[in-house]
């Protein structure tokens, strides 16, 4: 788990400069149509050479992920980056998803989360609102970029938990590869709507869609969807607070983007939030009490003859 936690943080971070790359290259939905397009090609070829088969079922239950995942969250977070968010803040406001998530653990999921998490949460918010403040205080990006941004992130944490409470028995690659025609369909048809439908043969390009099919897609979205699986949707937000200072540390030598005071605060104080969430995560498990043994929980999974000789 500590692996793909590593590659998920790592891919993940990447999804955000591939939107940077495609807003200097191309437009954002150019650039996400031909992503989607190839990695399409390419995860069906896969699935054909290792018999990978996936119900009808299947597919309607990943095209309607996919809607929500690949549509609504990755178009909102691109035009957002296209109309100016730097990929370090856009980061940021997506890593409110911990917050957003722990609050639907108990009606969604039925997960209790604790108090020291709560604050631990609380804290890393307080580091979001620093930086996000101080940017919309320089000026520079229209206010709806933030709202568009805050809109993709609760539609990807929508997807996620509903992903997780399906627990689709679909292989990995063969869900993400309806995704993948999904998410083509949907942006080629946005390209088809604005007139946009040659992409640029130019290396810029050809580099930054390369770029986005190898880490955002296969590696990002192949990462987080294996991690909700395994390990479930608190864990998998948790470290999606880890991403805006691994973005930001990238951005920095591969765009130029500036580390001010507002940004290093609010990594501070965003690392504190996630370092007290992750002790009143353990401080939880370990204080949880043994269950105790009841006749009742010996008759269920012991056996009625052996509970009672236990009365006896």
């Amino acid at each position: 788990m500590i692996k793909a936690s590593t590659v998920l943080v790592l891919t993940w971070s990447s999804g955000y400069l591939g939107a940077e790359l495609a807003a200097r290259y191309s437009s954002w939905h150019m650039l996400l149509s031909c992503r989607f397009a190839v990695a399409a090609i390419l995860l069906i070829g896969f699935c054909v050479v290792r018999r990978l088969r996936i119900t009808r079922a299947g597919v309607m239950r990943q095209v309607g992920l996919a809607i929500v995942m690949q549509g609504l969250y990755l178009g909102a977070i691109s035009a957002s980056v296209g109309a100016g968010l730097s990929p370090g803040i856009t980061a940021l406001i997506c890593s409110l998803q911990p917050l957003v998530v722990a609050a639907c653990a108990v009606p969604v999921l039925g997960q209790r989360i604790g108090a020291r998490e709560w604050l631990g949460l609380a804290v890393g918010i307080a580091g979001v609102g620093l930086v996000v403040g101080g940017k919309m205080h320089a000026g520079g990006v229209p206010w709806w970029a933030y709202l568009l941004c805050t809109f993709g992130m609760l539609a990807l944490v929508a997807a996620t938990l509903t992903e997780r409470r399906l627990r689709p028995p679909e292989p990995m690659a063969a869900a993400l590869a309806v995704q993948c025609v999904v998410g083509a369909v949907i942006f080629w048809a946005v390209n088809v709507a604005v007139g946009d439908v040659i992409p640029p043969m130019t290396f810029d390009f050809a580099w930054s869609l390369g770029w986005a099919v190898l880490f955002a897609t296969f590696g990002g979205w192949g990462a987080y969807l294996w991690v909700n699986r395994e390990a479930g949707p608190m864990h998998l937000s948790t470290l999606l607070l880890l991403v805006p200072p691994t973005t930001m540390v990238i951005a920095w030598p591969m765009f130029g983007d500036q580390l001010g005071v507002w940004e290093v605060a609010g990594v501070v104080v965003s690392a504190a939030g996630v370092t007290i969430k992750l002790l009143g995560t353990s401080a939880g498990v370990s204080s949880r009490p043994a269950p105790q043994t009841t006749p009742a929980r010996d008759t269920e999974v012991r056996g009625p003859e052996t509970a009672e000789s236990l009365r006896r």
